[in-house]
């Protein structure tokens, strides 16, 4: 499914959902309808640029900015016969700080962190697809709080040219859809990924971590964890133990630093020259990271290269590994934007990763699972989401 229709009262939903900061007034209908995403709606995270439209990245600092030219990404869907809507809420420089998004299925929680408006644009049917960007979780997490499918790409197949960067060794662009199909659309025209070869004769070999690396993990986390080992097994796929995930752990920290101290980096100038309009929150981070020293920096770009060559040879004895999604269902809004967690991990990895929800918990809020790929095996990944998406939206957290 290439696209679907628009939620026909856009304008009540979006009032409740908050996901836009800017609608385009004109939307010009595709006048190829070959194209591979004719007929297909785009939402466009605030941290990149769409000519004539503003790009304010989250903060009051750039809230005149109107972008003169076009995100790489962008210009690619549109080429491909995608209609840009309007750009969308993102966190404070794609922080921490919440924008006013709520949740589609329920507006009393969050929808998560920075890419959080673009992952409710879908989640409530405005739009059919979605572009975003993940540091340390923001891709995957909005997707899973928000019940749709999210794909991060590998590390470098999609240009950034055009985006916002604060963190250069950490951010990647990824995309949301209401299906595996629907995002490797998407992803297959940014991402210069082919549109067929994907065809999985299995059978898979699936990686579980031991179930104690995730015992911080809500019950329903830890409950669809298990559940999909029990999938995997019904499916005739072969499960791989992978033994003790306490490295994850070790990465996760990792991950944190190299982000704060390069985020600190990147928004030096704004920090120096604006200070009065950029959050408590915000300043206290980069302030943080600003003292941790170049040899800590060093250290943590050390341990992620070394990361990288350790997931590289677990790729070599399986074909994707299991995970959770976010470390708890959505929190309340008041509570924030949610966990990083175990996303952290893969983004410092530098791997392909792809969230798919699961029946809804008995709050109404659906779950999600987690498969992770190696470096450069995305269309490999898709093919195997493809076969157990369904399986999974059976799975009850």
């Amino acid at each position: 499914m290439k696209s679907s229709p628009e939620n026909p009262d856009f304008e009540a939903t979006e009032a409740t959902l908050r996901a836009f900061v800017f609608i385009a007034p004109e939307r010009s209908e595709p006048t190829e309808t070959d194209l591979p995403l004719a007929g297909c709606t785009l939402a466009v995270k605030d941290l990149f640029d769409v000519q004539g439209m503003p790009t304010s990245y989250g903060s009051p600092i750039y809230a005149d900015r109107i972008a003169t030219q076009t995100a790489d990404a962008v210009k690619r869907a549109q080429a491909a016969g995608a209609t840009v809507v309007g750009k969308t809420v993102t966190t404070e420089f794609a922080t921490f700080k919440p924008g006013p998004t709520t949740n589609p299925q329920n507006p009393a929680y969050t929808p998560g962190g920075s890419s959080s408006g673009s992952a409710a644009a879908v989640g409530a049917g405005l739009v059919s697809h979605a572009i975003g960007t993940q540091t340390a979780g923001s891709v995957i997490r909005p997707a899973a709080f928000c019940g749709v499918v999210g794909f991060l790409p590998s590390m470098g197949l999609v240009s950034r040219d055009g985006l916002k960067v604060v963190s250069p060794t950490l951010d990647r662009i990824g995309v949301f859809a209401r299906s595996v199909t629907g995002a490797h659309d998407l992803a297959a025209v940014i991402a210069d990924l082919p549109a067929t070869g994907r065809s999985n004769t299995g059978p898979n070999r699936v990686g579980f971590f031991a179930d104690d690396t995730w015992s911080d993990a809500d019950s329903a986390t830890r409950n669809a964890m298990r559940a999909l080992r029990d999938t995997v097994t019904a499916t005739g796929d072969v499960i791989v133990d992978l033994g003790d995930g306490r490295r994850i752990h070790d990465l996760i920290a990792t991950q944190s630093d190299l982000m704060q101290c390069e985020v600190a980096r990147s928004l030096a100038p704004e920090l120096r020259n604006h200070a009065d309009l950029i959050s408590d929150q915000l300043t206290a981070y980069c302030e943080a990271g600003a003292k941790l020293s170049d040899a800590q920096y060093a250290a943590a770009c050390q341990i992620g290269e070394a990361g990288r060559a350790w997931i590289a040879d677990l790729f070599e004895t399986v074909d994707v590994i299991a995970s959770p999604s976010a470390r708890t269902l959505p929190p309340l809004m008041q509570d924030g934007t949610g966990d990083p967690y175990v996303n952290r991990a893969w983004s410092l990895l530098n791997v392909p990763c792809i969230t798919m929800p699961t029946a809804p918990h008995d709050s109404g809020l659906k779950g999600a699972i987690q498969l992770v790929g190696g470096i450069g095996q995305d269309l490999h990944l898709i093919s195997i989401a493809e076969l157990y998406e369904e399986r999974v939206l059976l799975i009850r957290p």
